[in-house]
């Protein structure tokens, strides 16, 4: 009786679940697998990155002018800090915001001093060359016709020369135009940079982690302490090579002596193509005065460049910022392919921004060297 009802109250067994026993036909045999998603969000992720970086990549390439541009303003405020902070020392009184205009107004009138001291003695000297240049340009093709080689840069000269100008003409007022537009743009942000630059430290470090932003301030800071030491070792050279300049020109007797010493101390600071083109009107002067005046004339701006490379150039370095001879070829060149002339003429300041930076943040930050700082000193 009791097996009875055990047996008729008792659950039956339970069937076995059809997902254990039975097949799942709820997927297709096409459905991709979990590794397969995953591998195709691999791929998905990859692909994406690599648009980003070539978006940004193109950004950068299409608007290079405008970034060579607000470097410039940025290397204009720093040169307008450091000489309000002269004006500041002579006086406890003067402002920080007024030692800045003052700084900017001593630049201008320095400028304006120069073209209307110049501006008179280049055209008597102008008028004089237009006169006699002729002759000896005549003179000097007679000789070079004398080679191969010189007729065949005679030939090539006059084939360009007869080409159409006009639109070689409208490319350099377009040119010229350019420069000078770029260059009322850079002074202006030069100067409003220059008057808070607080502003806009504190504006870029809130882009950083709270907790690295005071770091962000100490390299911003050492970026520009380095800028200033750049500029002053710069203008130490360029003063040196606009003075001998001026003197071995005016002992050798060649007209303008000043006005190309003072030429050559502003396209210094070009590296290698500025001295060159410095050198042009000198030698373009001393072309009325016989070959002979052409070879020392060129050898004053050979001899005042190797001087500057040798004596002046260390003996600056050792009591500013240091920057390898090979790094600065290599910077000249990456600048003017990446840039043309603006980028060869901030080539030298950027290389010093980049050899603080990786200093600071891969040296120092990343690896835990803090010992290459003190052995550099």
């Amino acid at each position: 009786m009791l097996d009875f009802i055990r047996n008729t109250f008792q659950a039956p067994p339970s069937a076995p679940r059809a997902s254990s026993l039975a097949p799942d036909h709820t997927k297709g045999p096409f459905e991709p697998k979990q590794q397969s998603d995953s591998f195709m969000t691999r791929v998905l992720l990859v692909v994406g990155t690599v648009l980003c970086v070539g978006l940004l990549l193109w950004f950068l390439w299409a608007s290079m002018s405008i970034l060579l541009l607000g470097f410039g303003s940025v290397l204009f405020a720093v040169l307008l800090r450091a000489i309000g902070r002269l004006f500041c020392r002579i006086s406890d009184k003067i402002p920080q915001k007024l030692a800045v205009t003052l700084a900017l107004l001593l630049i201008i009138g320095l400028i304006a001093g120069f073209v209307l001291l110049a501006a008179p003695r280049i055209s008597a000297q102008a008028s004089t060359l237009s006169s006699d240049l002729p002759t000896a340009i005549n003179k000097l093709e007679s000789q070079l016709d004398q080679t191969q080689w010189g007729h065949y840069i005679i030939d090539k000269i006059r084939s360009d020369a007869s080409a159409p100008n006009l639109s070689r003409m409208t490319g350099y007022v377009g040119s010229f135009l350019g420069i000078v537009a770029n260059t009322v743009v850079l002074l202006i942000a030069g100067f409003f940079l220059a008057l808070d630059p607080g502003l806009y430290v504190n504006g870029f470090t809130r882009l950083f982690p709270v907790a690295r932003r005071q770091r962000a301030r100490e390299v911003v800071g050492r970026v520009v302490a380095q800028l200033e030491g750049w500029l002053l070792g710069q203008f130490i050279a360029m003063l040196a090579v606009g003075i001998l300049t001026w003197a071995g020109l005016m002992l050798l007797g060649i007209p303008l002596a000043l006005v190309l010493g003072v030429l050559a101390f502003i396209l210094d600071f070009v590296p290698f193509i500025g001295p060159i083109v410095a050198a042009v009107p000198g030698v373009l002067l001393a072309v009325l005065q016989g070959p002979e005046m052409m070879l020392y004339v060129g050898l004053i701006y050979l001899g005042v460049q190797q001087i500057e490379s040798y004596v002046v150039v260390p003996l600056v370095q050792q009591r500013t910022v240091s920057v390898p001879p090979v790094l600065v070829l290599l910077g000249a060149l990456l600048g003017g392919v990446l840039g043309g002339l603006p980028g060869t003429i901030i080539a030298m300041p950027a290389l010093v921004t980049f050899m603080t930076l990786v200093q600071e943040l891969y040296i120092k930050d990343a690896l835990g060297d803090h010992s290459s700082t003190d052995e550099s000193k």
